[in-house]
């Protein structure tokens, strides 16, 4: 015979657990109580409508592991039915239906559930087909058009003037990057917290009529100054007033621009200018690379997260105030963090020794 024995302490215990845990592990608990109170797994089973060995097992366990032993164990459940389903269904998802001679473009799951069928022979629910499809982390979501992938076919010779005028040592060398973007007096809409339900969503009164303001910007790499121009509009003749901006902070030494290839970066009336300042040198970056090469791109991400996220403006007055505080919040040290970038990285590498950042300008 089994012999259990508790103290009242530990008796205790077990009736609170007995009230708390679920129905088969609470009867699990009340065989070891009755066993303590002197009785025998033969005695237990009729009692409970168990087989006595069933009982002695319990009892067994509880005596070498405790109330921990009384627990399910995991259990490794029914086997799946389609052992292979996760796997096909990712092979058949990624082509388009038409390869599979199908009229449609897209997959839907009672798509591809006729699909498995006919050509697998395999026959699952749509809901089957579902879990197969969040377990390949897949879910039902719209693209997103993108512009086409072209090859810009002076890339390499680009990207090797670029590299040769990061690696000049001249600490007289003068390395800006060169870029501009547009407010608006329509707020740009981001994501921001509100109540929930759509009577509380939050709504953005639109302009009479929308306005913008032109900000053009340069990035000093090595020091992180900053100079900029607000314009009414985006032309040759507003980036000519930005380029002498940077003549007179930059009287003494050669100036690199590092610029993308849009048209008023590239127009006859700017090589005519340039040819009359040799004391600039064009560095244009290759086509389509401008948001991954040129660090000025993270400024404007500032700018309009801070100026323009959900705030419309009542005229353009309001808009210049908002943008001139935010670019004269930004000091080199924190430029430079925020435009960190291979790009940036390179230039102040050629250095002979750290350069201390100089005070920015407008």
């Amino acid at each position: 015979m089994l012999r259990i024995e508790i103290d009242d302490n530990e008796k205790s215990k077990l009736r609170l657990l007995a009230r708390q845990e679920i129905g088969r592990v609470s009867e699990r608990i009340h065989f070891v109580l009755m066993a303590a109170s002197g009785k025998s797994a033969p005695e237990i089973a009729p009692l409970m409508d168990y087989d006595a060995d069933l009982v002695r097992t319990w009892l067994k366990r509880y005596v070498t592991s405790g109330v921990t032993g009384l627990q399910d164990q995991v259990r490794s459940g029914r086997p799946p039915k389609q052992p292979y389903l996760d796997s096909r269904v990712e092979a058949q998802i990624s082509p388009s239906p038409d390869v599979n001679g199908y009229l449609q473009s897209v997959w839907t799951v009672a798509l591809m559930v006729l699909h498995l069928a006919t050509r697998f022979k395999t026959k699952v629910s749509i809901s089957t087909v579902r879990r197969a499809l969040h377990r390949i982390r897949f879910s039902w979501k719209r693209p997103k058009l993108a512009p086409a992938r072209r090859v810009d076919p002076d890339r390499v010779a680009k990207e090797a003037y670029l590299a040769a005028v990061l690696a000049d040592p001249d600490p007289q060398a003068h390395i800006v990057a060169i870029d501009e973007c547009d407010c608006h007096l329509l707020a740009v809409v981001r994501s921001m917290w509100q109540r929930i339900g759509l009577a509380s969503q939050l709504r953005l009164p639109t302009p009479g009529q929308n306005r913008q303001r032109s900000v053009f910007g340069s990035l000093n790499l090595r020091t992180g100054a900053w100079h900029d121009c607000v314009c009414a509009r985006k032309c040759t003749a507003d980036f000519i007033r930005l380029l002498i901006v940077l003549l007179a902070a930059y009287p003494i030494g050669p100036i690199y621009v590092i610029a993308d290839n849009c048209k008023i970066h590239c127009s006859r009336a700017l090589f005519k200018w340039l040819a009359l300042n040799p004391h600039l040198h064009r560095v244009y970056l290759p086509t389509y690379s401008g948001h991954r090469l040129n660090p000025v791109e993270k400024v404007w991400w500032q700018l309009k997260r801070h100026v323009a996220a959900n705030r419309n403006f009542r005229s353009l007055d309001d808009l210049d105030l908002a943008i001139r505080r935010c670019l004269d919040s930004l000091l080199p040290q924190a430029l430079l963090h925020l435009c960190n970038s291979p790009v940036i990285r390179l230039a102040q590498l050629a250095l002979p020794s750290p350069n201390v950042p100089i005070t920015s300008g407008h």
